[in-house]
């Protein structure tokens, strides 16, 4: 198992959290509009996702011989 893939993937779940929760912002403050079930639950889905793969990435890393 390739450990560099994993430590992109949890870089880019987070990136898309990120992303999703100024949408959740500008949706909510700006447009004066409560945004949908669906964008509210993918933020935390993402954020916890990209923490649970980046701790699978580093345990990988651990077990990889030098």
């Amino acid at each position: 198992m390739n450990c560099n893939h994993l430590s992109f993937l949890w870089k880019l779940l987070l990136t898309l959290a990120v992303v999703v929760l100024a949408v959740n912002f500008y949706q909510d403050i700006i447009l004066h509009d409560r945004p949908d079930a669906f964008t509210r639950w993918l933020f935390p889905v993402l954020l916890f996702s990209s923490l649970i793969v980046q701790i699978v990435s580093k345990r990988c890393q651990k077990k990889q011989p030098d």
